[in-house]
């Protein structure tokens, strides 16, 4: 297995379990905002004390494009969205709206990436995923239709993707020396810090102290997931060879085990048909990505006449 792609599955694995863990933490009476920048420039403060070193102000300036694309879009714009269109919507529905993250992002890396070309199994692929997609997003986390604002969660959703996608092409495209664990310190305590003040300006500052023990665990184990989930996808992304559309294809892992641990721990929220079958779904376009040319080689192979 290409080490880029390790890197990427890793990087996967440590995301799906995010949307549970913020919804428990807004569940505590934090809002959105307050929450995301808390946990951002707590990480930002972990890895700055990590990746600390002479000369990293002129770094930061001489690839302040790269930084503050990943601080305003990726940050900002991107976990702004995120935040409140996890708010409105079931953990499970969450997940598995972001678990179509790769796909939108295979799109975008045709549009904008150099050398990263779809062909006609990767737009199959995309099709399949978006039927799965149009079978999620017409039922809520118990099969009844979604309101106004659980519709407005996943357009939510589907922005942050979209600014999220566009900060890691720049990031794979950038060809400058710039460690990816530092890269993450940047955007995490800068980008932290920006939502933690729009957030004290919108919704009013929200006392962190004083919790309950659930809150802090939340809080916690959302602030371990961002310390390494970030800097191996950075990684991933900077690792020679590696292409955009396919490390993103490895986050289709989010959506199978980030909706089964919210059906685990969240309360009220459990399987149904539509949403079951929406993740099977989109979990069928990750074979037509990677397998579909060879499959249909091997069909023909085997039925030479037909």
């Amino acid at each position: 297995m290409k080490k880029g792609i390790l890197y990427a599955i890793l990087a996967s694995v440590l995301w799906a379990v995010v949307n549970p863990f913020i919804k428990q933490g807004l569940g505590y009476g934090f809002t959105p905002m307050n929450f995301a920048g808390l946990r951002f420039t707590t990480v930002g403060i972990i890895l700055f004390a990590y990746t600390w070193h002479s000369g990293m102000w002129r770094e930061i300036v001489r690839h302040k494009r790269l930084f503050g694309n990943l601080i305003l879009v990726n940050m900002f714009l991107g976990y702004t969205a995120f935040y409140f269109g996890v708010d409105f919507v079931s953990g499970a529905i969450s997940s598995i709206v972001m678990g179509l993250t790769p796909l939108i992002n295979v799109l975008l890396a045709h549009l904008i990436a150099s050398n990263d070309r779809l062909n006609r199994y990767k737009v199959v692929s995309l099709l399949v995923s978006l039927a799965g997609l149009l079978l999620i997003v017409g039922t809520g986390s118990d099969g009844s239709p979604l309101d106004g604002r659980g519709i407005g969660g996943i357009v939510l959703l589907l922005a942050s993707i979209v600014f999220q996608g566009y900060s890691a092409i720049s990031v794979s495209e950038d060809k400058g020396k710039v460690d990816p664990i530092f890269l993450n310190a940047v955007q995490m305590f800068f980008g932290g810090l920006l939502i933690y003040g729009v957030g004290i300006a919108t919704e009013d500052f929200q006392p962190f102290w004083a919790k309950p023990a659930g809150f802090y665990g939340s809080l916690g184990v959302l602030v371990f997931i961002s310390v390494f989930a970030f800097s191996f996808w950075f990684m991933a992304l900077r690792t020679a060879g590696t292409k955009v559309s396919d490390i993103n294809m490895c986050r289709l892992i989010n959506p199978v085990l980030g909706a089964v641990l919210s059906w685990a721990m969240l309360p009220g929220e459990y399987p149904d048909f539509t949403t079951v079958a929406g993740m099977a779904i989109i979990v069928g376009s990750l074979v037509i990505y990677f397998k579909g040319e060879s499959l249909v080689h091997r069909w023909r192979l085997r039925h030479p006449h037909e």
